[in-house]
């Protein structure tokens, strides 16, 4: 008789408890499951489900802001979404306009040149110029601008909010410092980081300089809280990525920093080959390089120097980036190669017609093909 209770016991339904539970558990190993798939599926075909027109010039370059298009060249920004309908654009005259986003704001800039816009996605929040060339630029999520800018021995650092105010302003002498090469603000909008290096005597030397702007920095001498000296390295790009924590790709190594009220190293990688091309998002870097023999490697790295894949390509490539799915996507100007983030090389294909840009859009099979004469929404099959 004790046995037959005992039987009864375990087959009692679940408790509400146990059924939220197991639930719980059900849905994780199916999302899993679902991500699994995503980053291992193939294809080799794809359908237009729809098309328009491209009237810009030649040199119009493309980019994905707040889920929508952006077109910028020499004269300007349109803003559309991706149907073409504009939703807004801001004419200038620029040689060599680029591009920085944070959030919710986005920063185009006149590389050597002087002037500087804020936007969103409602249109222009702020316009500024500088008296000097510029060398590099960002923005904050509150729409601070930060400007590197140079003129003969000495480098010039300056701090603006949106509308143009200057909230802080340095000076760096190349003697003491080396030339400025990149800079990079924080989303929060108060810390900077700056590379430069030195040429004395034929060696080479890198600094990297955080300055901070806010209560860390107050009674710090010149705001800075952080220096990092290298010796036979050139750092040519410096960057913020999530939690504001720091990255630095130098020719030789790359350096992730800590968000700390005085920054220290993190993480290290060496690289003993030749960098042909780095590229990051917020939470995955990665960079191609070349033996002795010109054969090239693809790795992908996440913030904790943690490999997710290296592999042999023979994609001929003159742009390399990663997507926010953590897709690195290869492109020559006509074949497009996008590798998942477990290196499965997911869709290859020879636009005959010529392709610009590419973008990924909504889901994982939806881009945005940007050809030579037309914008195309297409969906991989």
């Amino acid at each position: 008789m004790d046995e037959l209770k005992t039987f009864e016991k375990i087959n009692e339904p679940l408790s509400p408890r146990a059924r939220k539970i197991f639930f719980g558990v059900f849905l994780l190993v199916l999302l899993g499951g679902y991500m699994l798939y995503r980053t291992l599926v193939t294809f080799d075909a794809f359908e237009v489900s729809s098309s328009f027109e491209r009237k810009d010039a030649e040199q119009t370059h493309y980019a994905d802001f707040m889920d929508n298009l952006l077109a910028y060249g020499r004269d300007g920004a349109f803003y559309t979404d991706y149907d073409g309908n504009l939703i807004w654009n801001e004419t200038y005259e620029m040689t060599n306009p680029q591009i920085k986003i944070c959030e919710g704001k986005l920063l185009i800039y006149d590389k050597s040149g002087s002037r500087v816009f804020v936007e969103t996605a409602a249109g222009n929040e702020g316009k500024l110029s500088t008296n000097l060339p510029i060398i590099d630029a960002d923005v904050a999520s509150n729409g601070n601008v930060v400007v590197l800018m140079q003129n003969k021995d000495t480098g010039y650092l300056n701090l603006y909010n949106s509308e143009g105010a200057t909230l802080a302003s340095g000076e760096l002498h190349t003697k003491n410092t080396g030339y400025p090469m990149s800079v990079a603000i924080s989303s929060s909008g108060d810390r900077l980081v700056v590379s430069l290096t030195n040429l004395t005597d034929g060696d080479v030397k890198s600094t990297v300089l955080f300055y901070d702007f806010g209560v860390a920095g107050e009674k710090k001498d010149d705001h800075i809280v952080g220096k990092f000296s290298y010796s036979n390295m050139v750092i040519p790009e410096v960057d913020f990525v999530a939690k504001d924590e720091a990255i630095a790709f130098g020719d030789s190594e790359i350096v992730v920093y800590s968000n700390a009220k005085e920054p220290k190293i993190k993480k290290e990688l060496f690289v003993s080959k030749e960098m042909k091309s780095i590229f990051h998002n917020d939470n995955y870097f990665g960079f191609i390089t070349a033996d002795e023999n010109g054969q090239n490697t693809l790795s992908l790295y996440n913030m904790s120097m943690s490999r997710r894949f290296e592999k042999q390509i023979e994609e001929v490539f003159t742009k390399v980036s990663i997507s926010k799915a953590n897709e690195v996507m290869l492109t020559d100007g006509e074949n497009v190669s996008i590798y998942t983030s477990l290196g499965v090389n997911k869709f290859v294909y020879d636009f005959s017609n010529g392709i610009v840009d590419l973008i990924p859009w909504e889901s994982y099979r939806t881009y945005i093909v940007i050809e030579k004469g037309n914008v195309e929404r297409i969906r991989l099959k």
